[in-house]
This record gives structure tokens, C-alpha cells and sequence, in this order.
């Protein structure tokens, strides 16, 4: 009952019922389309879930232009974090497909020695960071709980 009322308030939220500057997702129009960086941490599935409530998807990275160009706003506004996207293999092993259902076109940018998950890891996070990992793609556990980024077009 609990879980049915918070989604209850996110929707009106979204509807803007009770929106005001301080609850409203912040959405930034960068890269060529509109994003949402979250601020609170979920496990990938719960990610997809706010974003189709959001009416938008999980982060399809379609080219590493758009990785880089996403990974230079994230520095720009201090945002070093790992953040999931849409990117992952639940269906079959070792066969990457993003929001839209199809196979990721690009070769991903992994960090070294990724992916390394096999079964256990199936969902995939970029990491903003300013180091060494910076713009690279990781496996992951999809239970595990970390930033996402909603897009819409």
C-alpha cells in the first residue's frame, strides 16, 4: 500500500499537481536532447521504472560523441558519479542491447578488464569521474544501487 501511494504522488509530481522548483526533476537540454541526473541512487530496474514515469527512458548512448559530450557536462557541474544507462545483456549473455531494444551499434568505451561480470552482471553504468575511468562503461550488478540519467528526445 505504502510503494502504490509514493507512486501515486510521483505521478501527480510529474503532472505537476504539486510541482514547484524544489521537487520538479531538473531536466538539461545538452548533446542534442533533454536529460535528467539523478540525484538519489536505485537499482537499474527501479532507474528504468522512474524514467518511464518521468516519460522518458534509461540513457541510450548511441555514439561516444554523445558519451563525451555527456561526460563534459557531468564535469562541468561536479557530477562524478557512476550513473546507469540503458545498455545491458538480460536477455543474452555477452548481447548488448539499450532502451530502444536494439543492439548497442557503437564498441563501448569499458573500463579496463570489463566486462568481467558474466551472468551476475547484466546492467551497464558510465562513469563521470575525473580520473582514469572517466566516460568508461562498467557491468554491473543490476540489484546494485547508483545514479542514473532519464533521456527524451
Amino acid at each position: 500500500m505504502q510503494w502504490q501511494l509514493i507512486i501515486l504522488f510521483l505521478q501527480l509530481l510529474v503532472r505537476g499537481n504539486f510541482a514547484n522548483q524544489e521537487n520538479t526533476p531538473h531536466w538539461v537540454n545538452v548533446c542534442g536532447a533533454s536529460y535528467l541526473f539523478s540525484e538519489e541512487v536505485k537499482p537499474w530496474s527501479d532507474a528504468v521504472a522512474m524514467c518511464e514515469l518521468y516519460g522518458s527512458h534509461l540513457l541510450q548512448i548511441d555514439d561516444l560523441s554523445e558519451n563525451n559530450c555527456l561526460l563534459e557536462y557531468a564535469h562541468s557541474q561536479k557530477l562524478t558519479s557512476v550513473y546507469w544507462h540503458s545498455g545491458n545483456d538480460i536477455q543474452s549473455e555477452g548481447v548488448f542491447r539499450q532502451a530502444d531494444g536494439e543492439y548497442i551499434q557503437l564498441e563501448p568505451f569499458w573500463n579496463s578488464d570489463q566486462p568481467d561480470g558474466g551472468t551476475a552482471q547484466n546492467c551497464l553504468y558510465v562513469t563521470m569521474a575525473t580520473n582514469a575511468n572517466s566516460g568508461r562503461w562498467n557491468d554491473a550488478t543490476c540489484t546494485s544501487n547508483y545514479h542514473y540519467i532519464c533521456e527524451r528526445s
